[in-house]
């Protein structure tokens, strides 16, 4: 019902709760009513009618006219909305800077503690990563700090949602080969990989299939435990391993199945 696309909208984007939002609805509809009206024409609940309204008139969507009885009218929705998305800009704004000073001193603040502890992350040499948002990040930087080559072996979504982060490692020189299992070649059909490779900065090469995804930059390595499961609610197990043994066991693999790809 349009009704209700109209509460839903109301909550969904301008703060009003169900109660509020039914109650603007109302009054946008009738014009002017008391709360004791306002229960009988709404979904309002009679006892909550007052407060429902005082809220109204505390945001901005309604006016009240004092009297033996309390009568409301709405705000014009073109006004209050209008007036309501100007303010959320100018409160994100102010959020943003906020966050980007607060992101500024802590960067600040937490420099003499990487500078001291940065000599401990080099020992380790095998982390879990859960969750597609952390594997993101820490694809992200392996991408951000490989000095020579990348090998990827995608069945997935490296290629299309890292592709930003890809292209600036060839840019810096990166030697990167990419090998991407046939069903996801779609999918890459706008990427400026292909752009890349054609200009051959990068080799891309197809395989139907290969059981084994992998990321390797560098001396590191990166691929996910095979789990169906954890993978439908994006928060399969991804392995980092840093050790060049490690490395040259993936390698060759890689190189396995560089050989039996085609190119595009």
């Amino acid at each position: 019902m349009v009704k209700d696309r109209m509460v839903e909208l109301l909550q969904e984007h301008f703060e009003l709760n169900l109660y509020e939002a039914r109650a603007y609805v109302a009054l946008v509809g009738f014009g002017v009513l008391t709360p004791a009206e306002l229960a009988s024409v709404s979904e309002v609940p009679a006892p909550r009618t007052y407060d429902v309204l005082r809220s109204l008139e505390k945001k901005g969507f309604a006016i009240s006219q004092p009297g033996k009885v309390n009568k409301y009218r709405p705000v014009h929705p073109e006004n209050i909305l209008e007036k309501f998305i100007e303010e959320w800009q100018e409160r994100i704004k102010e959020e943003l800077e906020a966050k980007k000073k607060a992101k500024e001193e802590l960067l600040e603040l937490m420099t003499p503690l990487i500078e001291t502890e940065m000599p401990k992350y080099g020992v380790e040499r095998v982390w879990v990563v859960r969750g597609i948002r952390n594997a993101t990040l820490k694809t992200k930087e392996m991408f951000e700090t490989v000095k020579e080559k990348v090998l990827l072996a995608d069945d997935g979504y490296i290629a299309v949602n890292l592709e930003k982060d890809l292209l600036e490692a060839v840019n810096r020189g990166i030697e990167v080969k990419i090998i991407v299992a046939e069903n996801i070649l779609p999918r890459l059909k706008a990427s400026k990989l292909l752009d890349y490779a054609k200009e051959g900065k990068i080799e891309v090469r197809v395989l139907d299939k290969f059981e084994l995804p992998m990321l390797i930059c560098d001396d590191e390595v990166f691929f996910a435990l095979e789990d169906m499961a954890a993978r439908y609610f994006n928060y399969e197990t991804q392995i980092w391993i840093r050790d060049f043994r490690v490395r040259d066991l993936f390698e060759a693999k890689f190189n396995e199945y560089w050989e039996r790809a085609k190119p595009l």
